[in-house]
């Protein structure tokens, strides 16, 4: 059995690194690095959920968000879901998670809603706190009564 790759190949492993191996740029590599953390808990604050549908309005129950005070939930005219979070006991917001920039999905972080693409970056309202985005994201009007919260979808606008 071969002791290393050299003996496989019949050549002389080399400590030179090899001219025609992908290189990353070292930008590149650091916004990758950057990310790392943000894929591995960008949804941590936030959970996914399927609301009911009355005519344009998606309706989420409010003990939902007692947990976490923050969901994802999907959205049945977009292929992205909408942030949902509780402001208040009375005052909750709802944004798209389209980032205005290349349209990629935006993740909850621990103090703003990410870019993963690009690295935009807006507030928890939709405002933008980084580029290159130059579009806040589309907020969504939201109602609630003592049991749920409603989404308004007919409501979008870009702010």
């Amino acid at each position: 059995m071969p002791a290393n790759d050299s003996e496989l190949t019949g050549t002389a492993a080399s400590a030179a690194p090899d001219a025609s191996a992908p290189r990353i740029a070292r930008r590149e590599f650091l916004a990758i690095c950057g990310a790392l953390p943000l894929l591995a808990t960008g949804c941590a604050g936030a959970r996914y959920l399927t609301p009911t549908r009355q005519g344009d309005q998606l309706v989420i129950a409010r003990v939902e968000l007692a947990r976490t005070g923050a969901v994802l939930i999907e959205d049945p005219s977009s292929d992205l879901p909408i942030y949902l979070r509780r402001v208040t006991e009375s005052e909750f917001i709802a944004v798209s998670t389209k980032c205005g920039h290349r349209g990629c999905q935006v993740e909850p972080a621990a103090a703003s809603l990410v870019c993963p693409c690009h690295g935009s970056e807006y507030t928890f309202e939709g405002a933008i706190l980084q580029g290159p985005t130059e579009r806040p994201l589309a907020r969504f009007r939201v109602t609630s009564d003592a049991t749920n919260v409603y989404v308004h979808l007919g409501a979008a606008e870009p702010r």
